[in-house]
């Protein structure tokens, strides 16, 4: 199922500050209870209808995670009927547990939510909301199944340096007990963060498969283990006038992968973003 999952699978520094602050908080005490959602408001998201950074403050653990809310009115609620309030599948992303053989546990965009039936669900990136969102009922379904078995998986593990802190890079165990190497959009910046090849196709796909098998490698994969890209390309048509430098970087050209068409990237001197996924050992 894992080609079902492929083939349907930056914010300012605020976020990236955030982003640390949930993902390492474990490290320090390893007692500590995880930090939900990135300490996002389980509760804003119905009253408020909008993605809502949670205070310190208002802290609440609940099945042995830490729970932010926005004020202590929201506390208060979701100390009442947590249930009602909290993510479906732990606040893990809802595509990722729902794809059988190859579900497993992955961060989320808290920016990257939707409710369905009363019932909050999170995403690992806007992009692919909108992917589960077309069939969410059927994911729906397949997720429930799908997390009576992924609930014990081990948490996904944060790759970091060299890769970027945000979106996180992240490796995860499978259902089947596999494991793969999602890595998250990398964009045509050196290791100073300047970008490289303004306007230039070439030169920029060359730095993106550079950050790329940076990330490999730090995860323990070459590019031989790519099973699949997700290429976000200002330029399709220019974009496949380099196959060599493709192939180079992202491996032989792949069932699994895709190109698709976006005008305006994160930055407007970018002309690509990639995601790769690497199975590993």
């Amino acid at each position: 199922m894992l080609r079902a999952y492929l083939l349907t699978l930056n914010r300012g520094a605020t976020l990236l500050a955030l982003f640390f602050a949930a993902l390492f908080a474990s490290t320090a005490q390893a007692d500590e209870p995880r930090l939900s959602i990135i300490g996002y408001d389980p509760v804003a998201y119905f009253t408020d209808g909008k993605a809502v950074q949670g205070k310190a403050e208002f802290e609440y653990v609940w099945r042995k995670q830490r729970w932010r809310f926005a004020s202590g009115e929201h506390r208060d609620l979701f100390i009442k009927d947590a249930e009602r309030y909290a993510p479906q599948y732990d606040g893990y992303c809802a595509l990722g547990a729902s794809i059988e053989a190859a579900a497993h546990k992955d961060t989320v965009d808290p920016e990257a939510w939707a409710i369905v039936d009363g019932k909050l669900y999170l995403v690992h990136s806007s992009y692919w909301l909108e992917k589960w969102r077309e069939k969410a009922k059927e994911y729906i379904k397949q997720g429930d199944k799908d997390w009576e078995a992924i609930a014990g998986l081990a948490e996904p593990v944060i790759v970091g340096s060299p890769c970027a802190a945000y979106p996180p890079t992240t490796a995860v165990g499978l259902r089947d007990g596999g494991r793969l190497l999602i890595i998250a959009a990398q964009v045509p910046r050196d290791e100073a963060g300047k970008v490289v090849g303004k306007g230039d196709m070439r030169a920029q796909i060359e730095q993106v498969g550079k950050n790329v098998g940076l990330c490999l490698k730090a995860g323990g994969a070459t590019v031989k283990d790519i099973v699949s890209t997700l290429s976000f390309v200002a330029a399709p048509a220019e974009f496949d006038k380099h196959p060599d430098l493709l192939s180079r970087y992202f491996g032989p050209p792949s069932p699994e992968s895709k190109t698709v068409a976006t005008p305006q990237l994160s930055s407007p001197d970018f002309l690509l973003e990639v995601e790769t996924v690497a199975a590993i050992k």
